[in-house]
């Protein structure tokens, strides 16, 4: 359902803000970007989505696996990954989307709010 929106809407620059951070800051926050990025990206457009958020690629790897083992989940019986795994997984992804912030900033590569 989420791709059908994401292929159904169009990505735009002219939208109204509706990150708190950057509404409140005027500056784009480590995810801002990443919609539109997933939005290019389903429709095969790399080098946009790359350009809204160099991680959507990282994201879409991660929304695939986790397809992956939902699937395997239900079918298979497969157990979820232990909680040490998990929050790995999560600080490795809250430190990577702030060290492309803090480039992007430094480089002025931030998308538009």
């Amino acid at each position: 359902m989420a791709v059908g929106v994401l292929l159904a809407w169009t990505p735009t620059d002219n939208g109204p803000t509706l990150c708190p951070f950057a509404a409140i800051t005027g500056h784009a926050c480590p995810g801002c970007g990443l919609t539109r990025a997933m939005a290019y990206l389903v429709r095969g457009d790399l080098d946009r989505a790359v350009v809204y958020h160099p991680l959507s690629l990282v994201l879409a790897l991660g929304i695939a696996v986790w397809a992956v083992w939902l699937i395997g989940n239900r079918r298979r019986g497969w157990r979820p990954p232990s909680i040490k795994a998990v929050n790995i997984a999560l600080i490795a992804a809250g430190v990577l989307l702030l060290g492309v912030w803090f480039t992007r900033m430094a480089t002025g590569t931030l998308p538009p709010v």
